[in-house]
């Protein structure tokens, strides 16, 4: 079994390529037979088919939801354009719709997108002093 995960792409310029693309290399089977593109694609307005209901490979081949954000056909711009979009598919899907309530929107971690202002936001938010100390207590 490989255990893979993407780290936290807030500081870098550009978004990193989210399970290699996806639906591109790697597929999730959940518990309940889910065929996911990754971990957390289940936080997504997306139906995933069940390896109760077909094949795994016919999911990975002609699935709708595993189809849906492969390539670039769904993408757009900056991202249709981009000379990067074969090197990071979009960013995450996940983290866009997380931020920006838009499945198809550039990832807010890129510095091309018009929703990066929320990933510098947040940044400067966590550099900011904290305004209390933590108190340890004792027992």
């Amino acid at each position: 079994m490989q255990v893979v995960f993407v780290l936290p792409d807030w500081h870098a310029d550009r978004p990193r390529a989210c399970m290699d693309g996806w639906g591109r290399r790697f597929a999730v089977v959940a518990p309940d037979g889910a065929v996911l593109p990754c971990h957390a694609a289940r936080a997504l307005p997306l139906t995933f088919e069940t390896v109760r209901s077909r094949p795994l490979g016919a999911i990975w081949a002609a699935g709708e939801a595993l189809n849906a954000f492969r390539g670039e056909a769904w993408m757009a711009e900056p991202c249709k354009s981009c000379d990067r979009r074969e090197v990071d598919f979009g960013g995450c899907r996940c983290q866009a719709f997380a931020l920006t309530g838009d499945i198809r929107a550039t990832d807010p971690a890129c510095t091309l997108s018009p929703q990066h202002g929320l990933v510098r936001a947040a940044r400067s938010e966590a550099e900011r002093p904290a305004l209390r100390r933590l108190v340890y207590r004792g027992r």
